[in-house]
């Protein structure tokens, strides 16, 4: 199994439609793309100083489907949307 992770801190006029619009995006990933094996998403509940707004989860079969991935559409679409809204994300991905 190979992980994708995304977090993202908002612009400051990211409003509740454009963050329901990004999750509606993810929700697609699974039916459109093959390789992509599960999702989940989220903005963060505000426990800890510091956080992110915003994780993206997306898991994929392995290392070697995230070409594919990437360069699907839908997820060239979504990544499109995020940076419309997006001060600042950072990605970690890693295998097990």
């Amino acid at each position: 199994m190979f992980t994708h992770v995304v977090l993202i801190k908002f612009n400051t006029d990211a409003d509740e439609s454009y963050i329901a619009d990004v999750g509606s995006k993810i929700d697609t990933l699974p039916q459109e793309i093959e390789q992509v094996r599960g999702v989940a998403y989220g903005a963060d509940i505000g426990l800890t100083s510091g956080s992110w707004d915003y994780a993206i989860i997306v898991e994929l079969g392995a290392a070697s489907d995230y070409e594919a991935y990437a360069k699907h559409p839908t997820h060239v679409d979504l990544a499109e949307l995020i940076k419309k809204g997006v001060a600042d994300r950072t990605v970690v991905d890693f295998d097990g």
